[in-house]
């Protein structure tokens, strides 16, 4: 008799622990992973992926970024990276590959180039490991490849920070949700020493200090629009900039729009307590969301 209870308190013990690692590792709560279902799921969720610059963006350079991210290789990297990533919904994941699309936007203008987050460096991570659709996307989108120099991780400068800020709310439209990617803005600075060198010198001085080298044509009109839209909006009147037309695209959460109008009034301290409001619901400000200034690699152009 003891013999058998001991056999029987061993059986319970060994599906304790199954139980156990059972709920410890998530299994109870994985879903089924398949390529078809992340393809179905990602194709639902097709507008969820769109870049939403402001229109400061060049069409053609907008439009290059497109053609060059062909569908079946975002499927690829879309269903590697659900693989890892089995809890998240198919919008979450589609709000990383946004933030990646945005990245080589801005890695396509400027000579500095930053990526804050580490899931979307993730994302791209898993995107590189497919390696000839990756330098084909390169070849298509910056006529040459992007790749991570690892001797550069680290804490970058703080101004490297805000000016990624800048840059970011200036050229795309910010939505809620954006501070849970990014963090808080302007916890490293107000970008105000950014604009205002911009603003107060010439065109080639500026494309000398912050432009891309071998930059595409699309991509310097690029430039040049914020540039010139930057002159504007630290000279025009209050009323003007109140009466520029905003862009918005989505709704609901999912919701973004053009907020550089509310910037310029912010930095200039001429923006009401509803605009400032208003501004903070699309850059975090104040709302907690840590905003790190660890640099996942400053990219270089081979």
């Amino acid at each position: 008799m003891d013999q058998f209870m001991t056999i029987i308190s061993i059986i319970v013990a060994i599906a304790l622990v199954g139980i156990a690692i059972f709920y410890n590792t998530g299994a109870r709560k994985r879903p089924m992973q398949n390529a078809d279902r992340h393809k179905e799921q990602l194709k639902l969720e097709w507008d969820t992926l769109k870049v939403r610059p402001t229109s400061l963006v060049d069409e053609e350079h907008y439009k290059r970024l497109e053609d060059a991210l062909d569908r079946s290789y975002l499927e690829k990297i879309n269903n590697a990276f659900r693989q890892e990533n089995y809890d998240w919904s198919q919008n979450k994941i589609n709000t990383q590959f946004r933030g990646l699309f945005r990245f080589f936007l801005l890695a396509s203008i400027f000579r500095s180039k930053e990526l804050f987050d580490k899931d979307v460096h993730r994302l791209w991570e898993v995107m590189r490991q497919f390696e000839e659709e990756y330098k084909d996307f390169c070849r298509r989108f910056f006529d040459g490849e992007i790749t991570e120099d690892a001797s550069e991780r680290g804490e970058r400068h703080a101004e490297e920070r805000e000016r990624f800020e800048i840059k970011y709310l200036m050229l795309f439209q910010l939505g809620e949700r954006t501070p849970q990617i990014w963090g808080e803005f302007f916890q490293y600075g107000d970008g105000k020493d950014f604009v205002e060198f911009i603003s107060t010198h010439d065109l080639d001085c500026v494309k000398q200090e912050y432009m891309a080298e071998n930059i595409t044509p699309d991509a310097e009109r690029t430039f040049e629009n914020l540039y010139h839209h930057i002159s504007w909006g630290m000279e025009a009147a209050a009323d003007e900039l109140r009466a520029h037309k905003k862009d918005t695209e989505g709704e609901g959460e999912d919701m973004d729009e053009d907020i550089n109008i509310l910037y310029f009034l912010y930095i200039r301290g001429e923006a009401t307590d509803e605009e400032l409001k208003e501004l903070s619901r699309f850059t975090g400000k104040g709302s907690g969301y840590y905003a790190t200034n660890e640099s996942f690699g400053k990219l270089q152009k081979k």
